[in-house]
């Protein structure tokens, strides 16, 4: 199974040319893609609808959560408003259906002299037909790790706090409209994928391979993720990001690591300022 992640930088690439459709030819034969920075009612780009065209153009079943989210709406000249809402986040799109999802804000703390934005994680179930599997598509702060910290461990006990928390909805309510189906069981594994905004050499790569860090608290190791790009026999020679090193990354809970078959950044297409990573999994 092939797996993507890209940060698609608003169909912007490094040419400053906006073209949507190679964003989503530069993934096509992921069979899940995590997408970071997409977005929806932008008048920059006519207000289009990012995540429904690239899944349109690669016939992939999608979901997004815009964890920024503002007022784009306008008043037609007749006085009728014309509800839309601006929205900047994250995706992911999948060959198979995507059985149920969520949302997810991460911690963020007032920054007045400086930007940054409120950053989430989409959690979605993909029903694939080897084993169903927890894919996460995340965007953690671009600032310092004093922000990416807290995210970090967020992170953390969202992913491995699935099963005690449970799926989108519990049990099963025959006479109740919509909910007579029965709730499915929270898979164990789990894909982590997205724009990290740090590096191997960075204080948050050992924070979230479990190592203690005195911002997180008590983490162990059983708590931490596997990077699946050092997993595959990799060494740091590539760059996701030019300029910054590899800041997108794969982590995977533990009982996959033994079955990463090889990841690889493709640093040949100009479609965003990011490329993408690819990891393929033997499930």
């Amino acid at each position: 199974m092939l797996f993507a992640t890209y940060n698609i930088h608003f169909g912007l690439g490094s040419d400053h040319r906006y073209d949507v459709a190679r964003i989503a030819d530069a993934v096509a034969a992921a069979d899940v893609i995590c997408l970071q920075e997409v977005v929806q009612g932008w008048a920059l780009n006519a207000f289009a609808d990012q995540a429904a065209e690239i899944a349109a153009r690669l016939n992939r079943y999608v979901w997004f959560h815009g964890a920024f989210d503002a007022d784009s709406s306008a008043v037609e000249g007749d006085g009728r408003i014309l509800n839309r809402r601006r929205t900047f986040g994250n995706a992911v799109l999948s060959r198979w259906p995507i059985s149920e999802a969520r949302g997810h804000l991460l911690p963020k703390t007032s920054l007045p002299t400086q930007f940054d934005l409120q950053r989430g994680m989409v959690e979605a179930v993909i029903a694939a037909r080897s084993r169903p599997l927890r894919v996460y598509s995340l965007h953690l702060s671009h600032l310092t790790p004093r922000q990416r910290l807290p995210q970090i461990a967020a992170v953390l006990d969202l992913v491995h706090g699935a099963a005690r928390r449970g799926g989108t909805w519990d049990h099963q309510v025959a006479d109740l409209f919509g909910f007579s189906e029965k709730a499915p069981p929270v898979p164990t594994a789990a894909v982590v994928m997205g724009d990290f905004n740090f590096t191997h050499a960075d204080p948050e790569y050992p924070a979230i391979c479990g190592e203690l860090h005195p911002f997180m608290g008590r983490v162990t190791q059983a708590d931490g993720l596997v990077d699946a790009w050092a997993a595959a026999g990799n060494v740091e020679d590539r760059e996701s990001f030019p300029g910054d090193g590899r800041i997108d990354h794969c982590f995977i809970t533990a009982d996959l690591a033994p079955q990463v078959r090889r990841a690889w950044i493709d640093d040949t297409t100009p479609a965003s300022d990011h490329f993408p990573l690819f990891v393929e999994l033997d499930v």
